[in-house]
């Protein structure tokens, strides 16, 4: 995956943020700065127009310090300046949620710590298992940081009635089993509670973990009566100790049409334990150490992995759809999302047909509202919709609040939206430690004091609200096909992504019908500004589309570069539908890569806002430019381009910023480990 997008998007909830109302809009990020800042605000207003001062790039905010990429002549003198810093090449920046005592591990700069406890660090990135070793729990720092508000929007409208046999299912959820498998993964015997011993550590390098592994592979072994359960290992580096996914499959009837995935990580850690917590448990060492304390984990994320166990048991009962259901519990996620890295990574080799990823991340304490925070980027939002239009219709009584930001990868739903896959997570607050938070503020959440310490123990659930979430996502995967109604056929940002040298668009079918009758997509290739749009493949689709399933549709397209599409699912109203018409057409702005290398324009005649791009790069690479005379002229690295992917654009200056001449230039395109993949010239002109 590349370097850029991880750090946009694994943005972990160890720090709580108030995340409040502005836009940082894909491909128009600002130049990368000189150095890193950190500055101080006061007020909400001044922190909206530092992130729009011109050289400041915003990439954090945590309480009253926000931390840009800055440009010297944004820092003036009416700005508060916390700290200044500057990396080397193959060097990082890491935030880290509380030092808890300890000093950062050898060749690991401490660039800043907050009165709140919270640090951030500057390391080479071969470095990362060493500070782990001494109990430092890494998150890149955001390349860019959105500031927005949770919100509560109407679901669509969809005038059906309830299914009889949905109804049944969902009120077969159990909150008494839901509890035996959170006490069994925090307790060794739930009948003894937490007392000195036993209580359970479900660190994801400790070997004790794998007994909660091969519980939750017995369990979904037992549910799935006729599925299939298996081990998916990893590792974090060659010498570290193993890890276990556990991913089992209830399978449908047809086996091209893809999956759904409900997921939630089981293991835990303890890192803000304080001297109270531990000696509520019987131990007597003031501090937490992850390679001799317990970590119970039962809401964090104990509550998701029940809801995984408890939603297997039951939609194994449904008459099998045509797509499949895999139930995925991992491991690694509080050291950085590494078991569903590994998981999405090997999925889009596979290309994988993923239809969704429902992921549930601590969604048990709340003992003020019945409520869950559903958040997703906009490709995902159709997801948010089908769960807010079924809490609706089966009456479960969820209070659902909406995030919809991009940056938002606070969990194991990341490593999905990097891969072009559509995801959602559920969460009982983003962030459970916000005090700031708009939930907090208007009584309908309590900042989770146990959250990440080892008083996170299961007599703090709320177990009806665990299983209303269980009841909603039940819900929300059996009603296909059991409700009466048509098809909802829709397509949205993000569904255009480019495969290989083509292009690939998903079209979904929301509705509880099947499509079996053919209908058309229309792709056109519109200017920047939306306003004129030239169709450029129309085609029929004569494969059916079943009720809640995806469909991958491939158009040649043999185009590379930035291009505006303008999509549109059955332009001729061919298939009578449900739902709002608009979800049949939509605008979308794709960078297109193609597979292997290609530099273009070349020659090169500068001008303004223009460059040239090597496009179609392996992740990590590196270009120089060298005069005829074997002189650097410049060099760029693929991870630092800002949001492009697999590609480096040279605009025809040197490393000072300045324009060349005219002239030919030598190109040396190179791995990150200086393999040479390409040699070659540019010719430019003014």
């Amino acid at each position: 995956m590349k370097k850029t997008l991880f750090a946009i998007l694994h943005r972990h909830r160890h720090t709580g943020l108030w995340i409040v109302t502005a836009t940082l809009l894909a491909g128009n990020a600002p130049a990368v700065a000189d150095e890193l800042v950190g500055i101080r605000w006061e007020r909400l207003e001044q922190l909206v127009v530092l992130a729009q001062r011109p050289g400041l790039q915003l990439r954090y905010v945590h309480g009253h310090v926000a931390v840009f990429d800055a440009a010297p002549a944004a820092l003036t003198d009416d700005v508060h300046v916390l700290f200044r810093n500057s990396a080397s090449p193959g060097e990082g920046y890491y935030l880290v949620d509380h030092l808890h005592g300890h000093q950062p591990a050898p060749g690991v700069e401490l660039v800043f710590q907050s009165a709140r406890g919270w640090a951030l660090f500057r390391l080479p990135e071969y470095d990362i298992a060493k500070a782990l070793d001494h109990e430092h729990f890494l998150y890149p720092l955001p390349e860019s940081y959105d500031l927005r508000l949770p919100i509560a929007t109407a679901a669509r409208p969809l005038d059906r009635d309830p299914s009889p046999a949905v109804m049944e299912w969902i009120s077969s959820v159990s909150p008494d089993r839901l509890r035996g498998h959170v006490e069994q993964l925090s307790l060794h015997d739930p009948a003894l509670g937490a007392v000195a011993g036993n209580v359970r550590t479900r660190y994801a390098r400790r070997p004790e973990t794998f007994e909660s592994t091969l519980y939750i592979q017995q369990q979904l072994n037992a549910a799935l009566e006729g599925g299939t359960v298996v081990l998916d290992s990893f590792r974090i580096e060659p010498s570290d100790s193993l890890m276990y996914n556990v991913v089992a499959e209830l399978p449908g009837t047809d086996p091209d049409a893809g999956y759904y995935v409900i997921c939630a990580h089981y293991d835990a850690v303890g890192s803000r334990s304080r001297a109270r917590h531990m000696a509520a448990i019987g131990e007597t060492d003031a501090g937490w150490r992850w390679n001799k304390h317990p970590a119970p984990g039962a809401d964090d994320n104990g509550s998701g992995v029940a809801l995984v166990l408890e939603s297997a048991r039951v939609l194994s009962q449904m008459p099998p759809p045509p797509w499949s259901i895999r139930f995925v519990a991992w491991s690694g996620e509080e050291l950085g999302l590494w078991g569903s890295r590994h998981y999405a990574g090997e999925a889009r080799q596979r290309d994988d047909h993923i239809l969704g990823v429902l992921n549930f991340d601590m969604i048990g304490f709340n003992d003020l509202a019945q409520r869950l925070e559903l958040v997703t980027n906009p490709a995902s939002r159709w997801l948010v919709d089908h769960l807010r239009a079924t809490n609706d219709r089966y009456q479960i009584g969820l209070q659902i609040d909406l995030l919809e930001d991009p940056f938002a990868g606070l969990s194991d739903h990341a490593p999905f939206w990097a891969r072009g896959y559509d995801a959602i997570l559920g969460i009982e607050n983003y962030l459970p430690t916000d005090s700031s938070h708009v939930a907090v503020v208007r009584g309908d959440y309590r900042v989770n004091s146990q959250y990440h310490s080892v008083a996170d123990l299961p007599d703090s659930i709320n177990w009806e609200l665990v299983a209303d979430v269980t009841r909603l996502t039940v819900a929300a995967m059996s009603q296909f096909g059991q409700e009466q109604g048509l098809p909802n056929l829709a397509v949205f940002t993000g569904d255009a992504q480019g495969v290989g040298d083509d292009l690939r668009i998903q079209v979904a079918n929301l509705g509880v019908a099947d499509v079996s009758q053919p209908f058309d997509i229309r792709v056109s290739r519109c200017d920047t500004d939306s306003t004129s749009c030239a169709i450029i493949h129309d085609m029929p689709v004569t494969s059916p589309l079943p009720a809640g399933g995806v469909l991958r549709i491939d158009v040649p397209w043999q185009r590379f570069g930035d291009t505006v599409l303008f999509i549109e699912v059955d332009p001729q109203d061919d298939i009578e539908e449900e739902g709002p018409a608009q979800d049949n057409s939509v605008f979308q702005r794709l960078q297109l890569v193609p597979s292997e290398l290609v530099v273009y324009p070349n020659p090169f005649r500068a001008a303004n806002g223009e460059a040239v791009r090597f496009s179609g790069l392996p992740f990590f690479s590196r270009v120089k430019i060298l005069s005829l005379g074997g002189e650097l002229v410049w060099e760029g690295r693929e991870e630092d381009q800002g949001e492009l992917s697999r590609e480096i654009r040279w605009g025809a200056t040197n490393a000072n910023g300045f324009s060349v001449g005219s002239g030919i230039y030598i190109y040396i395109v190179s791995t990150f480990e200086g393999e040479m993949i390409e040699r070659g010239k540019i010719a430019v002109a003014r």
